[in-house]
Formats: structure tokens, C-alpha cells, sequence
């Protein structure tokens, strides 16, 4: 159970984006195993048929909103929906995301316009409509990335943009917290999941990435091990410490140049 939060409230909702798959199918079902019987989940994802097999599964009441969090009417269906349920956000876990890794030149404007819409404007719109529902005791998971530490050639625009979130939460922990709002941004390595198409899945198995895959469960539960703990950053893996560690003590030019060379580097 997540300690802090308040269960006492009028209709307490979670809401889980890009809760369909990976990592926001395991934040859902983790939930669902350990949060107490009034919550109820509202799932946002694409795929309807995935939500409902998720839902039915699923012990609790839930409700399933086939969105794509890139169109600007999303939004509004969430709005609506708090506004006319009179919900209060327990929980809200901003996990929607896409990436696009290859050489920034070699990629269209409507990809690069795609995965900022998702990545960054989407978990800004969200939290902004989600937090005149929370109240203290509620809390916001933002998932960035290990890629966040550092820039990243050849997933330029993604490492970017999971920078962007890993700012974003912090900052916005510090102006939460008199409200006893809480932040936590987790910053896992690449699992393998749907994120990555089967081409990407097979290039990221034959590169030096290869040794830092985690798990999508075992994120999840570490994750939400350190939301009870209020903690704002959470590194999921060693290696992952590792690198933000390095990323504080080397010269980044020196690791932004190994980087491209690894990625350059035919298996």
C-alpha cells in the first residue's frame, strides 16, 4: 500500500497512461494487487482491446479511455471526466511514451513533432489538468529514463525530451511540496516491450545496451517502493546509478563521444 495517500477521499481515482503495455501494464497490475478496494483505475492507452483485456482482469472498478495523448481533444475527455465524477487523482502516473532512436537527419519533422508531443507536452497538459483534483497525500509518477542524464547521439530527441521530464518533476516536487503533493521521477533502462519495434528489439539485443535491460515489473515495484518513500529521483538498476554517476564526474563530451561511437558500430 502507498502509506501517505489519503483513501478516505470522495471517489479516489489512479490514472495510468500508456497503461496497455510494458511498463504501464506493470504499474497497473502492481496497483491493482496492493491498493485498497475504493480505488478505481482509469486506464489510457490506444488500443481499446488492449485496456479491456487489461480491465477485465483487473479487481477493482475501472474505467478505459482509448486516447491518443498526441491529438489536444485527449485532454479535454479527461477534464470532462474528473469534472462530471467529482474524482479526486490519488494517483497519477504520466507513463506514455515513445522513442525513435537513428541519426537525428534521418528522421521526418512528423516523427521528431510525434515523439515531443508525447514525451513532453502530453505529461505536461496531463498533470496540469490532473492537479486541481489532487490533494495532500496524492502523488504524480513521471517515467524518464537513464538517457536523461546525459545527451545521447543517435536518440537525440528522445534522450532530450526524458531530460525534459527529469527537470520537470524535480522542479515541480519542490513547489509541491508544501501542498504534500509527492513527485517521483523513475529513470529505468530500456526494457524490452512494445515501445521498441522488432527491428529496434533485435538492434538493441546486438548492442552495448544489450547488459543494461531491465524488467518492466521489477521497475514498477521499485518505482512505487519509492513513491511511499517520497523519494523524487529513482535509478532502478546499478548500472543505471553507474551512469548518472559518471555523468557527474567525466567530462560529458568524453561520453557524448563514446556514445556516438558505440552507436556507429555495426554488430
Amino acid at each position: 500500500m502507498i502509506d501517505h495517500l489519503h483513501y478516505e477521499s470522495k471517489n479516489p481515482v489512479v490514472i495510468v497512461t500508456g497503461a496497455s503495455s510494458g511498463l504501464g501494464l506493470a504499474f497497473a497490475r502492481l496497483l491493482d494487487e496492493t491498493l485498497p478496494e475504493e480505488i478505481s483505475f482509469w486506464l489510457i492507452a490506444r488500443d481499446e482491446e488492449k485496456l479491456r483485456r487489461l480491465a477485465d482482469g483487473m479487481q477493482r472498478g475501472t474505467r478505459c479511455f482509448s486516447l491518443d495523448l498526441k491529438e489536444e481533444f485527449s485532454f479535454a475527455v479527461i477534464e470532462d471526466a474528473l469534472r462530471s465524477d467529482g474524482a479526486t487523482v490519488q494517483l497519477l502516473v504520466n507513463n506514455a511514451g515513445e522513442g525513435m532512436p537513428g541519426p537525428f537527419d534521418e528522421q521526418s519533422v512528423a516523427c521528431h513533432r510525434s515523439l515531443c508531443d508525447l514525451n513532453v507536452r502530453a505529461q505536461v497538459s496531463l498533470t496540469s489538468i490532473a492537479l486541481p483534483y489532487m490533494e495532500e497525500g496524492s502523488a504524480i509518477v513521471f517515467t524518464s529514463s537513464v538517457a536523461a542524464f546525459l545527451p545521447q547521439p543517435g536518440f537525440a530527441t528522445y534522450a532530450a525530451s526524458k531530460a525534459f521530464v527529469l527537470s520537470f518533476g524535480r522542479a515541480l516536487a519542490e513547489e509541491l511540496r508544501p501542498r504534500r503533493i509527492g513527485v517521483t521521477v523513475t529513470c529505468p533502462n530500456p526494457m524490452l516491450t512494445e515501445f521498441f519495434t522488432s527491428e529496434e528489439k533485435e538492434k538493441l539485443l546486438t548492442s552495448y545496451k544489450r547488459f543494461s535491460i531491465e524488467d518492466p515489473a521489477l521497475v514498477a515495484k521499485k518505482t512505487i517502493a519509492a513513491v511511499r518513500k517520497r523519494k523524487v529521483v529513482v535509478v532502478t538498476s546499478r548500472l543505471g546509478r553507474l551512469v548518472r554517476l559518471l555523468s557527474k564526474i567525466v567530462p560529458q563530451r568524453w561520453i557524448i563521444r563514446f556514445v556516438a561511437k558505440a552507436a556507429n558500430e555495426k554488430p
